[in-house]
């Protein structure tokens, strides 16, 4: 018996069962828009984590061209619990990372990250705020100020692990939303298309979801492994008013800027700011609904070519592509036709995902072999 002594020990130096899901970040990330900052507002419901899981964070990154070399800009928050967390900021230029760290209290954090030019040099802002605290650092890079860097990266702020290039596990019940806007012109406006599930940094996440609701994005406990597609551009027209979704999103029309809504002008032509879309104005499609679309409240919809709109059915957001005119009464019914990442509010089904069941028999049999071990010492 003494012999399996050293067998069961090395048992237990074995590491963690790896998921068979391939890591990603969750989040709320979008593509090309001419900005100059980030805002995003985080709410800590619940941060559980699978067990024996590293540390998870919540980072915001942007990687900015600065006399024409890639700098990567991350404004981290490092939950410790719901009502601590840790704050790093981190510019990785010239082949080294200039970081900072502190530690604050809360469960709601405005994270912002702005970056402009100022004579030879490229200032870059970082801000954590909890509403009773604000903290701020700036960076002074040589070099002009070029653009953002899209191709290749992804911006915005996602889930993942802490640490350089760790993986965090989310566990059951982790629920955490996002409200980001974008800087233009000096005012914020919520970006026009936005994904998750795009590897945006070195530390990434095993076991979550997202979906778009109420104009945040909740990284939820799940298993998605590909990107979502959360919400994109659309148009509806009720009476002689455009509306825009999504909301609070930055828009052009016969040469001028305008959020949200906008006169009906037939033949006239809509373009979200920063994207290839288009739509030009008729009432072409009629939508009968007694609901919520595109945020907006009414009985009849018309759309002006074949679109996705997003129709508010108790709690969820639910996406419907249109290419005729249809009646849909007072219940959308529409369930079954949301887009990958569009959903209710609570998108799993709350059934313990694979790696939560790796996990808890590998604990089951680390503690079987504990006992082992402690009736083999007794009998010595």
């Amino acid at each position: 018996m003494r012999s399996l002594l050293p067998l069961l020990l090395l048992f237990l130096l074995l590491p963690l069962p790896s998921s068979s899901f391939s890591p990603t970040n969750y989040g709320y990330e979008f593509g090309y828009v001419p900005m100059g900052g980030i805002q995003t507002v985080v709410v800590l419901y619940n941060i559980s984590l699978a067990l024996g899981s590293p540390d998870m964070s919540v980072q915001q990154n942007v990687c900015l061209n600065v006399g024409g070399q890639e700098v990567f800009v991350q404004n981290v928050l490092e939950p410790l619990s719901l009502t601590e967390s840790g704050w790093q900021t981190s510019v990785y230029f010239n082949g080294a990372y200039n970081e900072t760290n502190s530690n604050l209290q809360g469960h709601v954090f405005n994270l912002t990250t702005t970056w402009y030019q100022q004579g030879n040099f490229t200032v870059i802002k970082f801000y954590l705020s909890n509403g009773t605290f604000k903290g701020e650092r700036t960076y002074l890079l040589p070099g002009k100020l070029l653009d953002v860097v899209f191709s290749g990266y992804t911006t915005g702020t996602v889930v993942g692990g802490f640490g350089n290039g760790i993986t965090a596990y989310l566990g059951e019940g982790f629920n955490v939303s996002m409200e980001s806007f974008y800087l233009f012109n000096g005012t914020w406006y919520v970006p026009p298309i936005a994904w998750s599930g795009w590897v945006n940094t070195g530390e990434k996440a095993v076991g979550g979801s997202a979906y778009y609701y109420d104009g945040k994005v909740w990284v939820v406990f799940g298993n998605s492994t590909s990107p979502q597609l959360l919400y994109n551009v659309s148009v509806v027209v009720v009476g002689n008013q455009v509306y825009t979704f999504p909301k609070d999103s930055l828009w052009e029309a016969g040469g001028k800027y305008f959020v949200n809504s906008t006169d009906y002008v037939e033949g006239e032509v809509l373009r979200p700011v920063g994207t290839n879309y288009s739509f030009t104005l008729e009432k072409k499609y009629q939508v009968e609904c007694s609901c919520v679309m595109d945020g907006v409240k009414g009985n009849a919809f018309y759309l002006p070519s074949p679109e996705t709109v997003y129709v508010r059915e108790g709690d969820r957001c639910v996406a419907l592509y249109v290419n005729s005119s249809r009646a849909l009464g007072n219940s959308t019914g529409v369930g079954n036709t949301t887009n990958s990442g569009v959903g209710g509010a609570v998108p799993h089904s709350g059934t313990t995902s694979p790696i939560d069941v790796s996990v808890w028999i590998w604990s089951a049999l680390v503690v079987a072999a504990v006992i082992a071990v402690y009736f083999l010492m007794r009998k010595r």
